[in-house]
C-alpha cells in the first residue's frame, strides 16, 4: 500500500492521534488546564503578589510636577514570601548603625577620618554614577559585575583611592526590583530559595549580623583569638529616593514597606598575607566550615568570603550577608564539609524551583481558609 493511500484510509486517525498527543504534551507542561481535578475542589488563584513603586512625595511637591516616576510595577510569584520581603529592613536598627563623625584607622590608631571628608567623596561619586560614568575619580573598582550602569541597579564595590575604607553601594528602582530573572544566574537562586529575597534587602542584614557573629565568636574560646571581622556601617547619599513595596494575599489584609532605593555599607580595608585560601587545601576547608558551623552557619561557608590578615595571621571574616536568608534556610544547620554542603544547597535549590508541594506555594490563611 502506497504512503498516499495510507493517509487517506486513516486521516480520521491521524488527526485524532495528532490531537492526542498535542493535548498530552499540553498537559505536562501547561497542567493546570487539563489535570483531573474535583470540580468542588478549591482554586488556589490568590498567588503572593507584591507592588513596588517610588515613595510618593508631599502633597506640595506633586502640584510642582517634581515628581519623577509615579508608576506601579508589580509581581505575582508563588516564591515570594512575607519575611524575607518585608522584614529584612529594619528602620530602627538601619539608622543606629549609620557612618559616624570621625573614624579611627584600622591599621593605625593616630589616623583617622571624619565623615564629612568620606561624604564629599560619596556624593561626588553618585554625581559621576547619575552620569554612568565607566570610571571614577576618587575610587578604585574591585567588583561591578553585578552592577547594571544603564539601569543605575545592582551592587558596586569600590575602594576608596585616598583612605583606607571599602565601599559596597546598592542600587535599585521599583521596576528592577520586581524583575528577579533579568539580573543573572545568581539572582535567580537567591529569589527561588530566599522566599523573593534578593541583593538590595539581603545587604541590610550584612551589619546586623555581623554584630551577631562578634558577640558568638567573642564567647567562643576556639575563635576568640584567631577570627577578626572588619568594622562596617551604612550611609544614605543626600535626596535618596525611597521604595514602596505592597504586599498582596500574604496576610488577609495587605502589608506594606519602605526601604532605601539607594544606600551604602562602608568598611575597613583589610590588608592580606600573600597566602589565600583555596578549595584544594584541605585545611583550610576544615577551618572555615568549622567556623561557619560555630556561629550557626550564619555566614556564607563560600572560600572567597574569608582571608588572612597580613601582620595578624588571623582569619578575617569580609562578608557578613545572613547566609540562612540568603539560601531560605528556616531550621538549625550544620554541615560535615563542603561536599555535604553543596550536595544539599543543590537538593534545597532543586525542590525550591521544582517541586514544591501547595502548602509551601501558597500562604498559610490562603490554603486552609
Amino acid at each position: 500500500m502506497s504512503l498516499e493511500n495510507f493517509i487517506k484510509i486513516n486521516k480520521k486517525n491521524i488527526v485524532y492521534t495528532t490531537l492526542i498527543t498535542y493535548l498530552l504534551f499540553y498537559s505536562l507542561f501547561k497542567g493546570h488546564v487539563t489535570h483531573c481535578r474535583s470540580i468542588l475542589r478549591k482554586s488556589y488563584k490568590k498567588k503572593p503578589k507584591i507592588t513596588a513603586c517610588w515613595l510618593t512625595p508631599p502633597l506640595d511637591k506633586l502640584r510642582t510636577g517634581s515628581i519623577q516616576d509615579k508608576k506601579r510595577y508589580s509581581l505575582t510569584s508563588t516564591q515570594l514570601q512575607k519575611n524575607p520581603i518585608f522584614k529584612a529592613f529594619d528602620e530602627k536598627s538601619f539608622y543606629q548603625n549609620m557612618l559616624p563623625e570621625q573614624i579611627n584607622y584600622r591599621y593605625d590608631k593616630n589616623k583617622y577620618v571624619t565623615k564629612a571628608a568620606l561624604e564629599s567623596k560619596l556624593e561626588t561619586l553618585f554625581k559621576e554614577i547619575d552620569d554612568k560614568n565607566r570610571k571614577y575619580k576618587n575610587f578604585e573598582i574591585l567588583r561591578k559585575s553585578n552592577f547594571n550602569r544603564r539601569k543605575k541597579s545592582g551592587l558596586l564595590i569600590l575602594k576608596f583611592k585616598d583612605y583606607p575604607f571599602v565601599v559596597k553601594v546598592f542600587m535599585e528602582n521599583p521596576k528592577n526590583f520586581v524583575r528577579p530573572y533579568s539580573k543573572g544566574v545568581y539572582p535567580i537562586f537567591f529569589f527561588n530559595m530566599g522566599g523573593g529575597t534578593n541583593r538590595h534587602l539581603l545587604g541590610f542584614t550584612r551589619v546586623n549580623n555581623l554584630h551577631a557573629i562578634q558577640k558568638t565568636i567573642a564567647n567562643n574560646p576556639q575563635w576568640a583569638n584567631m577570627v577578626e571581622t572588619p568594622r562596617k556601617w551604612h550611609w544614605v547619599p543626600q535626596g535618596c529616593k525611597k521604595i514602596e513595596i505592597i504586599g498582596t494575599n500574604f496576610e488577609k489584609n495587605n502589608i506594606r514597606t519602605v526601604i532605601p532605593g539607594t544606600y551604602c555599607i562602608i568598611a575597613d580595608a583589610i590588608k592580606l598575607k600573600n597566602k589565600t585560601f583555596s578549595l584544594g587545601d584541605p585545611e583550610a576547608r576544615e577551618m572555615c566550615m568549622s567556623l561557619c558551623n560555630s556561629v550557626g552557619v550564619r555566614i556564607d561557608p563560600h572560600i572567597d568570603n574569608f582571608l588572612l590578615e597580613k601582620g595578624t595571621d588571623k582569619l578575617v571574616i569580609v562578608d557578613t550577608e545572613h547566609f540562612p536568608s540568603i539560601v531560605g534556610l528556616k531550621d538549625k544547620q550544620n554541615f560535615n564539609g563542603y561536599f555535604d554542603w553543596y550536595f544539599q544547597l543543590s537538593t534545597k535549590c532543586l525542590n525550591d524551583m521544582f517541586f514544591k508541594i501547595k502548602k509551601e506555594r501558597y500562604p498559610y490563611w490562603e490554603y486552609y481558609w
